[in-house]
């Protein structure tokens, strides 16, 4: 019986030894995927912010532009923005 006890015990020990492996695995597998999906998050982060700047420095380049438009031009805007509103009005109204 006594070698039927310590064989079993063996046994079991070595399945521990195989969970504890695979665990420590699985566990290494997780950390690297969880780094790769941090890293990739980063970068699209930095990528928005770099084209958030972008988009930002666009529009003021447009605003300004108009800006100096409607500085050169004062009477023919302000008739452009009547017809503006009219047609916008006409298409609202039905």
């Amino acid at each position: 019986m006594e070698n039927t006890t310590t064989g079993m015990q063996g046994t079991m020990a070595g399945s521990g030894e195989k969970g504890a492996e695979k665990i420590e695995r699985f566990s290494s597998t997780a950390h690297e995927a969880v780094d790769r999906v941090t890293g990739a998050a980063a970068s699209t982060l930095r990528h928005a912010g770099e084209k958030g700047q972008e988009w930002m420095a666009t529009q003021e380049q447009m605003l300004e532009g108009a800006r100096e438009c409607v500085r050169r031009h004062p009477v023919a805007s302000v008739m452009i923005a009547v017809g503006v509103g009219m047609l916008f009005s006409r298409f609202t109204s039905h």
